[in-house]
């Protein structure tokens, strides 16, 4: 997944797209995307961590210094703290309150994003539908319901896996 100035992108959101292309349509693109932005950690993991890193960078301002252990990049640290906390970067380690940085921690576990709309250029590179498998011949291609009717490609109802030649 991508984090970019603009939204969420990558392979990881056009599969997600797939999944519920149908949905989306339905709700005309508008809806809750959780995410968890430390998978391999549970919860009381990075709770953990955090606490430790507060422990030995006391005296380091909490935006210049972060627990490398959950992976995460400066850029997005300063956003978990600004926009979803409201922590002060400048602010020493030693100075936050634990609900602060409980709060930090189950932002990282379940950060909730609002899905406004498709894209920014308000295109689609994941759509669904065609013919159903069920009714062409799958060693010929053949439709199984109008002799001497082929089909192949983007006309059937078959998703592709996202980065190859043909997005779906």
């Amino acid at each position: 997944m991508l984090v970019t100035h603009w939204g969420l992108s990558g392979p990881v959101i056009l599969r997600l797209s797939a999944w519920g292309a149908r949905e989306f349509s339905n709700t005309d693109y508008k809806g809750i995307l959780l995410v968890d932005f430390t998978p391999d950690h549970h919860i009381e993991d990075v709770k953990s961590v955090i606490m430790q890193h507060k422990n030995q960078f006391a005296k380091h301002k909490v935006l210049n210094s972060y627990p490398s252990e959950l992976g995460l990049v400066k850029r997005f640290w300063k956003y978990i703290l600004d926009s979803e906390v409201g922590v002060d970067g400048d602010i020493f380690w030693a100075s936050i309150s634990t609900n602060s940085l409980m709060s930090v921690a189950s932002l990282l576990k379940q950060c909730s994003f609002r899905v406004k709309g498709k894209g920014q250029f308000k295109d689609e590179f994941v759509t669904a539908g065609g013919v159903p498998l069920s009714e062409i011949s799958l060693n010929t291609m053949e439709s199984r319901t109008q002799s001497g009717l082929f089909f192949a490609g983007e006309v059937l109802n078959v998703d592709g896996v996202t980065g190859g030649f043909n997005f779906q």
